[in-house]
């Protein structure tokens, strides 16, 4: 008893050291921000442009380096912003999502909201990350959060609101003609779309370029857009996952989406049409759960460029 108590307080001391090291990377990780490029072709764009996704960066107190870095992406070379959503991680949080968001408002923008703009996170089980549909503000129906004041702001600067809307944008350096349909949040079931025969004029005919965006791409959304013949759908909402294994991936999307499309972009086939979707991994985390591992915060720029007809 006494040779294998011995052998076995080394190895258990390892495994604390080894859990230790973990622990710490995740802390490390969240701070350490990708920018991650993607190039489209789109058939029947006239001409290049190029998109610049901000997702969930969950803004609480501590995060003045992610506002920074939000500054360092004001200063690349892009067309258009797309916010889709999640921007508070607290209820304090109004003055630091401004500051992040102000220099990015001198470019043409469209936004819309996440449950974490209306309702303020909640501590829960960390066994419930694991679950298929983590939804605690699905039993919430009072915002605590100042997302009015949030729209305004962003509407005041100059950004289209398309949450559960549509907008049409000319892109000035261009002339190029966007037509946007996005959707308030799916994960706690503010989403609505039109019929496709229903969707703007300006997206049926005429606009060079037509783009969805969403909070959460659950497959209801993906499929209506896919039908409505979007060139694009933008969303956020799954963290890519937060916490990876390498070689296997993310271990959950938290949405209806299978787990290897955590983030990304790729082509997402419906019953009726496919449609090019991107999904980012996001830029925050939970103040409850402040940890990504083998998943790194990002930003997306999307380069649409145009393509041969098939």
């Amino acid at each position: 008893m006494t040779r294998s108590g011995t052998k076995l307080v080394p190895a258990v001391a390892g495994l604390g050291l080894l859990a230790g090291a973990g622990l710490a990377w995740t802390q490390f990780e969240r701070r350490w921000p990708v920018l991650r490029e993607y190039t489209v072709a789109v058939t029947g764009l006239p001409s290049s442009f190029t998109i610049l996704q901000v997702a969930d960066p969950h803004f609480y107190p501590g995060q003045e380096w992610l506002v920074a870095y939000f500054h360092e992406l004001a200063e690349l070379d892009f067309d258009f912003v797309v916010a889709t959503g999640d921007n508070f991680g607290s209820v304090e949080a109004s003055e630091m999502v401004e500051a992040a968001f102000e220099p990015l408002l001198v470019k043409p923008g469209a936004f819309v909201f996440g449950s974490n703009d209306y309702y303020s996170p909640l501590r829960k089980s960390w066994a419930s990350y694991l679950w298929k549909h983590s939804n605690p503000a699905a039993h919430r129906t009072e915002p605590d959060l100042p997302w009015e004041d949030l729209r305004d702001w962003f509407t005041e600067g100059g950004w289209v609101n398309v949450i559960n809307r549509s907008a049409s944008v000319t892109l000035p350096d261009s002339g190029l003609s966007l037509a946007i349909v996005g959707t308030d949040d799916p994960h706690i079931k503010r989403d609505w779309l039109p019929e496709v025969d229903d969707f703007p004029a300006e997206w049926l005919a005429g606009a060079d370029f037509r783009l969805g965006v969403t909070h959460a791409p659950y497959q209801r959304v993906l499929n209506r857009f896919a039908h409505a013949q979007a060139d694009l759908v933008l969303a956020g909402h799954t963290h890519g996952g937060q916490l990876a294994v390498p070689g296997y991936g993310a271990l959950v999307t938290n949405c209806d989406l299978p787990r290897r499309f955590a983030s990304g972009s790729f082509k997402w086939e419906a019953p009726l049409g496919s449609v090019v979707t991107h999904v980012s991994a996001g830029l925050g985390t939970s103040p409850f759960a402040p940890v990504r591992f083998a998943c790194r915060p990002e930003a997306s720029l999307i380069h649409l460029v145009p393509g041969l007809e098939s």
